[in-house]
Parts: structure tokens; C-alpha cells; sequence
């Protein structure tokens, strides 16, 4: 066995599988800390463990909700696929650029009483369904985007 060590060709191999356990565990432990997943208006109100808990939900911008100070919003609401809505208060950070009505957005931050979110972060998610022109009536996204008005002519 003493003769196995001894040999460069071996202590190397030992050294590889050796590195590459521990960048396998590091890497496995940053992802699943890393990871992280939200819920919908509906499960947020019907889960009361999350309702005074670190909280991230999905849901769009309702249009006429967004309250602004200085230009900046700071509360809007957000409503889910069953027009179940959650109240956002943002009073602090900025919201990404394409953050306006209709937009999809997932909210971070503490959840107030089941029904609110003191937010400290907002962020876009793009959206799963695509179409061009009208989405198909009973698409989710038929719901909430305002009808496209008649396409303008070509020149």
C-alpha cells in the first residue's frame, strides 16, 4: 500500500477526486441556497405560515394601483389568476424599468396580515405565453393585457 502513495500518479488522481468532491458539495450548497420560489396571490392568502414570513409572489400589476412619491412608486397591487389581489408597499429601491401596469412581477419581502407585502425587492418575469395580436380567449394572459387596437398601416 506504501508503494501505491508513493507513485506521483496516484497522489494525483487522489487530489482530483478529492477537488472534485468539494466543488461538487460547494457548488450543490450555493445553488440550493440560491434557490428560491414564489407563490401565487391565492396560496399567499390561503397559507398562514407565510402570512408574517419571508414571502416571495408572483402576480401582475394591477392597472390604476400604482401609488408614486417623488415620481417613484412606492404601492401598487398585484392580482393573480383568480383576480385574488395582494397590496405591495414599496417605500424603498427602485423599480425595474419595464415595472408598470400589467406588468408580471415577483415581489420579495415580509408578508403583513395575509392580505400585503412589505416589499424590499421587485422583479420582472417574463411572461410564458406568447402571441401575436390577441391572446386566444381562456389564456391567462387574456385576462389581464388591454385588447391591441387596429394595426397601423404600412407606409
Amino acid at each position: 500500500m506504501d508503494d501505491l502513495w508513493r507513485s506521483r500518479r496516484a497522489r494525483l488522481i487522489a487530489l482530483l477526486v478529492i477537488s472534485t468532491a468539494a466543488i461538487s458539495v460547494l457548488a450543490f450548497r450555493a445553488a440550493g441556497a440560491s434557490a428560491s420560489y414564489y407563490v401565487t396571490p391565492v396560496e399567499f392568502r390561503a397559507q398562514p405560515a407565510l402570512q408574517n414570513a419571508r414571502v416571495r409572489v408572483a402576480g401582475r400589476v394591477v392597472q390604476g394601483s400604482i401609488v408614486q412619491e417623488a415620481g417613484r412608486p412606492v404601492a401598487f397591487t398585484i392580482v393573480g389568476d383568480v383576480q385574488d389581489e395582494v397590496a405591495v408597499r414599496f417605500p424603498k429601491g427602485v423599480v425595474p424599468n419595464l415595472f408598470g401596469p400589467y406588468a408580471l412581477v415577483i415581489v420579495e419581502g415580509r408578508g403583513r396580515g395575509g392580505t400585503a407585502v412589505d416589499a424590499d425587492a421587485v422583479i420582472i418575469k417574463h411572461e410564458n405565453e406568447f402571441y401575436s395580436g390577441k391572446p386566444p380567449e381562456g389564456s391567462i394572459s387574456s385576462y389581464f393585457l388591454p385588447t391591441p387596437g387596429p394595426a397601423a398601416p404600412a407606409r
